[in-house]
């Protein structure tokens, strides 16, 4: 991908295209602290200084349109039609749609609304000074207690390679084959703290009581 490195143009791609099979309901639209879930995590990313935000959804998708309304100009929806086939679908969809224009990509889960935004600005600005370094493709990832989390920042994407993904694997699958990975202390167990059961719903609201 391409763009200027001494300013690089960095993305926000958020994944929110899955099923919530495990939830039973849409955990996108699930409400906590008056808004939902997903929002949360849109208002994470709007925090930063991204020159775009792209939020990819597919099941419940008009339903999901209707609840959040999103006024900032840096934001925008994309359909992953082929949602049903897992998380790697929706990785594509986005990296495809961020385009050559920018140098960077940070990747949030639409189901970790607890990110504190002094942790996606601690990313975004390593990953800023990276750059200035690095001319290979890079991962950075967050880390709290010695575990990796989101959001992942990806310099020097290389499309093709994210191409490979497949299934529900999500990056993983390809991180082994990035040159350069750099983990970043954080404090902030929001990186590791998942939506995805009704049991972490209730301990999600239950910790903002």
């Amino acid at each position: 991908m391409n763009g200027h490195t001494i300013n690089p143009s960095i993305c926000a791609v958020i994944l929110a295209a899955g099923t919530s099979s495990r939830m039973g309901r849409p955990k996108q639209l699930l409400e906590l602290n008056g808004l939902p879930l997903l929002e949360h995590v849109i208002r994470a990313a709007l925090s930063g200084n991204f020159s775009e935000i792209i939020t990819v959804i597919g099941c419940e998708a008009d339903k999901i349109q209707k609840a959040i309304s999103i006024e900032d100009p840096r934001f925008r929806w994309v359909i992953n039609e082929d949602y049903l086939s897992g998380q790697g679908s929706s990785f594509k969809t986005g990296i495809l749609n961020a385009g050559d224009t920018h140098s960077g990509v940070m990747v949030f889960l639409g189901d970790l609304p607890f990110i504190s935004e002094s942790t996606v600005q601690s990313i975004y600005q390593t990953g800023k000074g990276m750059f200035k370094v690095q001319h290979e493709s890079f991962v950075i990832q967050p880390e709290y207690s010695g575990i990796t989390g989101h959001p992942v920042f990806f310099g020097h994407p290389d499309r093709n390679l994210f191409m490979e993904i497949q299934g529900d694997r999500g990056a993983k699958a390809i991180m082994n084959k990035i040159p350069h990975r750099k983990s970043i202390t954080v404090d902030d167990r929001g990186i590791l703290f998942d939506i995805d059961t009704p049991e972490a719903y209730e301990e999600a609201i239950n910790q903002n009581g």
